[in-house]
Formats: structure tokens, sequence, C-alpha cells
């Protein structure tokens, strides 16, 4: 398995594995298939240029991407001690393989060189305790419960945040 930064040659197949998690998996997420499905190329590319505040990670087998992970950087002077892990996803097929951890340890590992980031976030839905134990597992720690955080066909889902001292 090979864990590197995405750029904009790799933004045919980061949205398939997007839209994948999106369409199949809607409540681990903020936005929306249809929201995304309707995103240009161009667009994509532009979404996966790696800047020194946000970046994604994709872990692939051969030329083949199985997982994604996107790392935003808090931009205001007061909150960019703390950064965010969000859309974090693996293909179905890839599970029980150790992606996923090894591609949080990778953004970790990538973290630790970021000079004054102190802290990592993420929100995760309340009933994948899957992904809860991972992160748990990780080191990160939960410190709310946010009540009906999504909306999702007219049903509500509670996420936790969690957090992580870098």
């Amino acid at each position: 398995m090979n864990i590197r930064i995405l750029g904009y040659k790799d933004a045919e197949q980061y949205h398939k594995v997007r839209l994948h998690g999106l369409l199949n998996y809607p409540t681990f997420f903020s936005t929306s298939y249809e929201h995304e499905n309707n995103y240009t190329v161009p667009e994509i590319e532009q979404r996966l240029r790696p800047q020194a505040d946000k970046f994604t990670l994709g872990a692939f087998e051969g030329n083949q991407l199985l997982g994604i992970a996107t790392f935003k950087r808090e931009t205001s002077a007061k909150l960019n001690h703390k950064g965010l892990l969000v859309g974090m996803y693996v293909m179905p097929e890839a599970r029980e393989n150790g992606v996923a951890r090894a591609m949080i340890e990778e953004l970790l590992r990538l973290l630790r060189e970021n000079e004054g980031l102190e802290q990592l976030h993420l929100t995760v839905e309340s009933t994948n305790e899957r992904a809860i134990g991972l992160y748990e597992s990780l080191g990160f720690k939960q410190y709310a419960l946010e009540r009906r955080a999504l909306k999702v066909d007219g049903n509500y889902y509670d996420e936790v945040w969690m957090f992580k001292e870098l």
C-alpha cells in the first residue's frame, strides 16, 4: 500500500471514491451525493491542489485508490493551532486491511512537522462504532456529542466530536 498526498491527476479516482461514500453512507458526511455529483473535473482538480493548510491523502494498492482523508488547518490567528480531519472514507473491499489506520498514522506523522499545530479534531456519526474505536485506539478522545447534527431523509443523526493532541 502506498499513501501519498493527492494532486490534480488524481481527480477522477478521488471523485469516484468520494461519490461512492456519499451514495452508500450518506449519514457519514455533511455534504450529499447530489451536491458533489455536480462538480466538474476542474473543480475537483482545484479542490485537490495541495496547500500548506489543506491537503488530501490517498491510499493506493497499485494504481487503485482505496481510501481518502482530508486535512484542513484553521486559518485565523486564534484558531490555527487546530486542524480538522474530514472526508475520511475507505472503499468496502479495502476495509479490515489497516488502510484507515495507515492513512491516519501517515497524516499524524505529516502534521507533527507542521509548526504550531497542536490539535487534530474530527467528527464521526455516533453509530459508526468501528470508526470511533479506530480513532480512540489512535489516541483521539471524545469531548462532545452533537445531537441531531445531520438531517438525512427526514431522520436526525448525532455526531461525536473527538480530538487528539499532537
